[in-house]
């Protein structure tokens, strides 16, 4: 029988203690003060207040038939929903260059490069992942999947996905996790307790979609927050947001193009769909695919380069 020695506790606090702190420590290349953090998130809102009615207005015209992203055109609406992402893109960018005065790639990475093939190794792993549990999924319950794909939407909408999809996701990235994250760190640098401060924001931001009123408040936002949880765990534990943004960027174009649901955000043509969801199972599921991809990851001790 294995006895943890003291030693070895010293150890891993030490390990915990390091978990991040490259990735945090990017907050001091810049100005820390808290009126920089309140004036960026204020340059955000206005740049998304002010970029909504240039993007509804660009996509839909002066007089849409019907109200903008009411579902009568899931073509456009996904256009807009995902240009409105765009805009605040933008405004974070101006906040990092002018209110903190330090670059835009330090959301991303420590490091004087971006690990693109950090960014691929993520989605690969996801999308591969998500596949398999599907399919798992699919032959427990052939019933409640049904294919759906119709040609000539399908195209049309895949080409916008691979577009504009991340744009989408690694805004959602770069504001509610490498920013957040690294104002956070201004106040505690463990991990558990940023990692859980993290993703409750994260959740709380996805109380606007249709999944809340069709599948209930309560397992929608825990299903959110164990999402957010583990990407800001992958954040941390690899010192940069690579991984995050590639893990997210699969997650939705999955759903997207491969596998949708009824009541879905993503009003997308996708090849199945599901028609009943168990947001429990599917939070466990996830669950088991996360630990699997965090285990693939992060097996080796070597640093990634």
């Amino acid at each position: 029988m294995a006895v943890l020695r003291i030693g070895d506790m010293n150890e891993i606090t030490e390990q915990t203690d390091k978990m991040g702190k490259a990735f945090l420590d990017l907050a001091n290349r810049g100005e820390t003060r808290w009126i920089r953090y309140t004036l960026t998130l204020l340059i955000v809102i206005a740049t998304w207040t002010f970029g909504s009615g240039v993007v509804l207005f660009s996509v839909y015209g002066s007089e849409p038939e019907g109200l903008p992203m009411d579902g009568t055109n899931p073509f456009l609406d996904f256009i807009a929903l995902n240009l409105l992402f765009v805009t605040v893109l933008v405004g974070l960018w101006i906040g990092i260059r002018n209110a903190h005065k330090r670059s835009f790639r330090t959301l991303i990475t420590p490091r004087d490069h971006i690990r693109w093939g950090r960014i691929l190794q993520g989605f690969g792993l996801q999308m591969g992942l998500g596949i398999v549990f599907a399919a798992i999924d699919a032959l427990i319950f052939p019933d409640n999947y049904s294919y759906s794909l119709d040609p000539e939407r399908f195209y049309k909408f895949a080409i916008l996905v691979l577009l504009l999809t991340p744009f989408q996701t690694t805004t959602e990235e770069l504001l509610t996790r490498s920013y957040f994250l690294q104002m956070l760190g201004h106040f505690t640098r463990h991990p558990i307790v940023l990692v859980i401060l993290n993703a409750l924001p994260f959740a709380l931001f996805h109380l606007m979609n249709p999944e809340i009123a069709a599948y209930g408040v309560v397992p929608m936002l825990v299903s959110y927050f164990v999402v957010g949880a583990f990407l800001a765990l992958v954040t941390l534990k690899d010192n940069g947001a690579e991984l995050a943004i590639g893990i997210h960027a699969a997650n939705n174009m999955f759903a997207a193009v491969l596998v949708n649901y009824e009541g879905s955000a993503l009003s997308t043509n996708a090849i199945f769909m599901i028609h009943e969801v168990n947001v429990w199972s599917g939070t466990v599921a996830y669950i088991v695919s996360a630990a699997i991809m965090y285990w693939i990851l992060f097996r080796s001790k070597r640093p990634v380069p």
